[in-house]
């Protein structure tokens, strides 16, 4: 397992500033992205032994821990608004910012990747000139063997802080496989190394941990299942790079499956506020300064098609997060609605319920 790196090293420029380069420079050329997608981030190459792991509760169970003293709720906060209607001017979004920026931080990591090295020949380069049939034979025979090996890249991200302990929320795909984790927070433009507290890839969520030497500011929790479409949101994080970038818009749709997913264990918020690679983790927040979501994900090809982890979902795993334990019960079937033409073909009254697809062996 490689050692933490040392950040002292880059002693003539502040670390932050070495990746916002790299990130610049990595959308100039293509070459690479800002972020780890939630796909690339599935394989584990660093495990819960590793240093940067924070292994504080790993001898305890869900049973013991009081979820709620986690997190706050709008009313634990000092200074907290009723639910009347909110009058919107050209302040109300700064206002909104402003109360909520110092608690949103900006994550960068250095992280294992594996990439694979071509052990062999490549023909193509003996012969003095390119032949169309010839080389199309030499590249389908396989003269050159992939090697896998592990190589250390650069990330960043977004998180926020929810409690005055300095725990951070982000998701599970800005920090998996990281040897080592800065975090930077708005008011004292300094870097925090932090480690994981757990990490649960199927939600796409993860906790992490500074040791703050100041009482810092925190968000309060919302209440996703009270999100209405049409309503406006703001989005806070690190887009590429550029810190505590706030855009804003609206609930889009509710309970959407990401095109990203390969399961359906999150139904996410819909929202065409503006979110970027580099955004991911940063919080999704209504017109209260409340956190409704994580933010999450993006469709490449739309223009503001943006996804986020509903923060209830959050409430229902954070258990985990923090006993570091992402194993959950296993069904053992696999079953997907019934549809109208199904319906229709198996002379059903109604499409309610589900279809039985298939059972796996010894469940």
């Amino acid at each position: 397992m490689p050692a933490i790196l040392n950040f002292s090293k880059y002693s003539s420029i502040r670390w932050s500033h070495l990746l916002f380069l790299v990130a610049i420079f990595c959308i100039a050329s293509q070459g690479c992205s800002v972020s780890q997608t939630a796909q690339q981030a599935n394989k584990v190459l660093v495990n819960k032994d590793a240093p940067i792991f924070d292994k504080r509760f790993q001898d305890i169970s869900i049973d013991d821990i009081d979820l709620k003293k986690f997190w706050t709720r709008l009313d634990d906060v000092e200074g907290s608004r009723d639910r009347d209607p909110i009058s919107i001017d050209n302040q109300t979004f700064a206002r909104i910012s402003q109360s909520v920026k110092s608690a949103v931080v900006n994550i960068y990591t250095v992280r294992l990747e594996e990439k694979d090295a071509k052990i062999g020949i490549d023909p193509n380069s003996l012969l003095p000139f390119n032949i169309p049939i010839v080389s199309s034979i030499l590249d389908f025979v396989p003269f050159q063997v992939p090697v896998p090996f592990n190589s250390e890249g650069l990330s960043l991200g977004s998180g926020f802080l929810i409690n005055e302990q300095g725990y951070i929320l982000t998701n599970a795909h800005v920090i998996s496989n990281a040897i080592d984790i800065r975090v930077v927070l708005s008011e004292e433009q300094r870097e925090y190394p932090a480690q994981i507290i757990g990490i649960d890839r199927l939600s796409d969520t993860a906790l992490i941990k500074i040791d703050p030497d100041f009482r810092p500011n925190v968000l309060p929790f919302g209440d996703s299942d009270a999100l209405q479409m049409g309503e406006v949101v703001l989005a806070m994080g690190n887009p590429l790079g550029f810190q505590h970038s706030v855009t804003s818009g609206l609930i889009s749709a509710k309970e959407r499956i990401s095109p990203h997913s390969k399961d359906r264990f999150v139904n996410y918020l819909q929202t065409d506020s503006a979110i970027n690679p580099g955004s991911s983790g940063g919080p999704l927040i209504n017109l209260h300064g409340e956190v409704v979501g994580i933010n999450t994900a993006i469709i490449q090809k739309a223009q503001l098609i943006g996804f986020a982890i509903p923060i209830n979902t959050v409430k229902e795993v954070m258990g985990m997060l923090i006993i570091g334990e992402d194993e959950r019960g296993w069904f053992g079937a696999s079953a997907t609605p019934i549809s109208n033409k199904e319906a229709a073909e198996l002379e059903l009254n109604s499409s309610d319920g589900l279809i039985l697809r298939g059972v796996e062996k010894l469940s």
